[in-house]
């Protein structure tokens, strides 16, 4: 399985927007570079999936619809993907007749389980506490080491003009 870019954009701009905590559309565009209109289009699935709140005009901009601490990734994904499942014998209701002789079923359906536990992590968990110098990666370090991969162990900074 792949994360499309689709899904990569819309985990970006949720997490500048929850390290901004109000931000345009361009200004998020500009920042992970990512074309305005393909991000307007992940913007609106976002707002249905109540993860993001939208605003024109003066004042206006994103902002979370909800805490960060209640947003998962898994969330992220899905509002943008639809739900998410590795083989359609997974899907609801399933799209195959051998569930119950396929050897292989049981193992896909404890993958899938696994991928969904590991995307229940929250934006929160992701951005991790704020210290004292605007540094939030405390969790996200915490989280990539748990993942194995510790080459994406990239702090990111929180307040205007923070930079990886």
């Amino acid at each position: 399985m792949l994360v499309t870019r689709e899904a990569d954009y819309a985990f970006r701009c949720v997490l500048e927007v929850a390290k901004s905590g109000r931000i345009s559309a361009a200004e998020v565009a500009r920042r992970q570079d990512i074309s305005l209109t393909f991000l307007g289009k992940i913007v609106q699935s976002l707002a249905r999936a109540s993860i993001l709140s939208t605003r024109r005009g003066v004042g206006g901009g994103m902002t979370l619809a909800r805490p960060p601490d209640s947003i998962t990734l898994l969330q992220v994904i899905e509002a943008v993907e639809g739900p998410l499942c590795i083989n359609s014998c997974l899907t609801d209701p399933p799209q195959c007749e051998r569930i119950d002789t396929c050897p292989a079923y049981p193992y896909l359906s404890r993958a899938q389980d696994s991928l969904r536990a590991v995307l229940s992590s929250t934006i929160g968990e992701l951005l991790g506490p704020i210290s004292p110098d605007g540094d939030g990666a405390g969790a996200l370090t915490g989280t990539v080491a748990a993942l194995g991969t510790p080459e994406w162990d990239v702090p990111i900074r929180r307040g205007k003009g923070g930079k990886r």
